[in-house]
């Protein structure tokens, strides 16, 4: 049985790219919670057999149940300690059971965070006809069937003050003044092709400009993304399963001078002396795979192609902008 967590102390999760409504985290920011299916949980559970993926998923914590405090059975909402009124459960799951996990964004001063969500085919067996006609029209029209991915959401940071959103850009973006961050909803994804669709991923990774410090990150980054989804497809390309509707996170420090300066206290640290030693470390960059309601392992079947697929195509587009990145870098370096 999931032990009991009184959700009064839990705040509403503000850097989530995409995904559902409901998502909260507890007050030091190193885990999320969200309402989820037991197909889900026995996923993340059936990991142990899995050794070689779960450094490629947020480390699963358990599940937790709502506390008998919550207002209502049937309203399906809490008010949390930061004072948001949070409806867990979007279209009233018939669980109150939660899954807790690692907060990706943990260590981050500005997450930056791209969601790319996975397949040409984004519903499982048990969907209903006019969920997968939905949903296939969802495909047809955007770059999941065309590249096996579409991106789902992105929140990048610009500073403070926020710049003003583009008028062509208006119906895709959301301002966070407060954090200022630009919010791109998942509009914003469905308008690219597969022919511009790499103008997303300029706007994320060259979020704050092209300038040399910006290249030079820029270059790190996308090396290290490049360097992480290959590793994905290379696990996946081994295992049997079926993933419908995951994603691919991918998160950066935003702030580039907060980022030079998490490089030079990595470099600074001193060197781990067991394997098992863990120290509280800044990051720079960040690559998982998340969200997994819709996933089984499938003995016989061979590996998922759909959502490999889409794993390709974003090792193609980050390989060309890393090479991009480093021309760009070079001729800015002989100026």
């Amino acid at each position: 049985m999931p032990k009991t967590f009184d959700p009064s102390t839990l705040q509403t999760y503000g850097d989530a790219a995409a995904g559902h409504d409901g998502v909260l985290s507890d007050p030091s920011g190193a885990v999320v919670v969200k309402p989820c299916t037991q197909s889900e949980v026995a996923f993340y559970e059936s990991l142990s057999s899995h050794p070689d993926l779960t450094p490629h998923l947020p480390t699963y914590m358990g599940t937790l149940s709502l506390s008998a405090s919550q207002p209502t059975s049937d309203s399906g909402t809490i008010v949390t300690a930061d004072g948001a009124v949070e409806r867990l459960h979007g279209k009233k799951l018939d669980t109150e059971l939660h899954i807790v996990l690692e907060n990706i964004t943990a260590g981050f001063k500005k997450p930056n965070v791209l969601d790319l969500k996975l397949g040409a085919q984004l519903w499982d067996d048990g969907a209903k006809p006019e969920k997968r006609a939905r949903l296939d029209k969802v495909a047809a029209e955007t770059t999941s069937a065309s590249l096996g991915f579409r991106i789902a959401g992105m929140r990048v940071w610009k500073g403070v003050p926020v710049p003003p959103v583009p008028d062509t850009l208006k119906d895709f973006v959301d301002v966070d003044d407060e954090g200022g961050y630009w919010v791109y909803n998942k509009m914003y994804g469905r308008k690219f092709s597969a022919d511009n669709v790499k103008e997303g991923f300029e706007a994320y990774i060259h979020s704050q400009g092209t300038e040399t410090k910006q290249l030079e990150r820029a270059r790190e980054v996308l090396a290290f993304f490049l360097g992480e989804v290959k590793d994905i497809t290379d696990v996946f390309e081994r295992k049997e399963s079926r993933m419908y509707s995951a994603s691919i996170l991918l998160v950066y420090e935003g702030d580039v001078d907060e980022y030079a300066k998490t490089k030079q206290k990595l470099r600074s640290a001193p060197p781990l002396e067991e394997e098992g030693d863990e120290v509280d470390l800044p990051q720079l960059a960040a690559v998982k795979m998340i969200d997994f309601a819709h996933a089984t392992w499938r003995p016989g079947e061979g590996p998922d192609e759909n959502a490999l697929k889409g794993m390709r195509s974003t090792s193609s587009i980050l390989k060309n902008l890393l090479d991009k990145a480093e021309k760009d870098l070079d001729a800015a370096e002989a100026a």
